[in-house]
């Protein structure tokens, strides 16, 4: 949440302790093993060693004055133009250093902004002018808060887990800055799409956590993704579903949280896609570019992780070269073989089949001729 007043947490990484595949304790950082430090900081940290401490800048905490709003249109027709019309309002009070998130479902767009060391009086001023601009909605639940500390929001937003844990797919794309700002049409035509249904369990959540900061950072010494260097919005599709959903059921959900993603694809500024991998779609087809940058960037990621785990000790799925990968192909290529192999068989079978009645015919020709010529021998002697 403080990323666009300060940058993202891989900017502000001055060294790590880990130890690497080998057993070995290293330190990492800039001067010491720096082309583990620039994969550590971005792409995919566990990847490559075991951290087991970091050394961050860090900043005094500031203020924060906070806003929390839920806002619901009586139609389809106006919730399209709530969402454009939210889309121009974050445009305009970004350059105040506000951030924050929001949730679009059903007919309700609901959120939180906050800004950092910002005035409580200009961030209520600004909704409360936005809510006479459109008296025909519903503003029931908007509340304002200011609190001395970060530490003290941060326990004030943070709810309790669910400690058993909950089962939900996430599909993720990073939308430019300039399509926001320029194309506030096109952005929310794509978002009214793309956004979830309360019935079902799914939602479209928006991040405001790029741009500021995380555009000018002037250390790049990392592997993030580039395109949160030129991002203004992370939007996340989620889909929720019970225990009991029948598998074919979770398998049109997970189908439905990739094509999700692809409604947003279209707010893309150049060809190559971009999310945050933390929180990405797991059966993304493109995943070695579209979570790392380019195929560039991950190939030097690879060469980096061959030269420091050469025998893929540390795995996950969609992390760079994992073995798993290459265990998924050779199970793939295994199941296409006994499908062939079963193929024959029924191919064979069918023939058995076939030619049971002549194999039959000629057996009990073959057992009559028998008798017949042992009866001729018989007598012969």
């Amino acid at each position: 949440p403080l990323s666009r007043w300060k940058g993202l947490a891989a900017d502000q990484v001055l060294e790590y302790d880990v130890v690497t595949a080998d057993g070995q304790r290293q330190t990492v950082n800039v001067c010491n093993n720096g082309d583990l430090f620039w994969a550590l900081n971005g792409g995919g940290g566990g990847t490559y060693a075991i951290v087991l401490s970091v050394v961050l800048k860090t900043f005094p905490t500031p203020s924060v004055a906070v806003a929390t709003y839920e806002i619901t249109a009586p139609n389809t027709a106006r919730y399209r133009k709530l969402v454009e019309d939210c889309i121009r309002f974050v445009s305009t009070v970004i350059d105040a250093g506000w951030s924050g998130y929001f949730s679009m479902a059903d007919m309700v767009f609901r959120g939180i902004f906050h800004v950092p060391n910002g005035d409580l009086a200009a961030v209520t001023n600004a909704l409360r002018e936005f809510a006479a601009r459109n008296p025909d909605l519903d503003f029931g639940k908007t509340l304002f808060f200011s609190f001395s500390s970060f530490y003290d929001y941060f326990m004030f937003a943070l709810e309790p887990s669910n400690p058993t844990g909950f089962n939900v797919l996430l599909s993720s794309r990073l939308i430019p800055e300039t399509t926001v700002r320029n194309l506030p049409e096109k952005v929310a035509d794509a978002f009214f799409k793309a956004r979830g249904q309360s019935g079902n369990g799914s939602v479209l959540l928006g991040h405001i956590v790029a741009g500021g900061q995380v555009s000018h950072i002037s250390n790049t010494n990392n592997s993030v993704n580039p395109g949160w260097r030129t991002a203004l919005l992370h939007m996340v599709y989620s889909q929720g579903w019970l225990d009991t959903t029948p598998e074919d059921i979770q398998q049109f959900l997970a189908t439905e949280v990739t094509r999700r993603a692809t409604i947003l694809d279209e707010l893309s500024t150049n060809s190559q896609l971009s999310c945050y991998t933390n929180e990405a779609d797991p059966n993304e087809v493109n995943w070695q570019t579209n979570f790392f940058g380019s195929q560039a960037i991950y190939n030097q990621l690879k060469a980096i992780k061959d030269k420091y785990d050469p025998l893929g000790l540390f795995v996950c799925k969609n992390c760079v070269d994992s073995p798993i990968r290459h265990l998924i192909a050779d199970l793939e290529q295994t199941r296409e073989q006994l499908d062939d192999e079963q193929q024959a068989k029924s191919e064979l079978q069918k023939t058995i089949t076939k030619l049971t009645p002549e194999v039959q015919q000629w057996r009990a020709r073959f057992e009559s001729e028998g008798v017949a010529r042992s009866a001729e021998f018989k007598e012969a002697k």
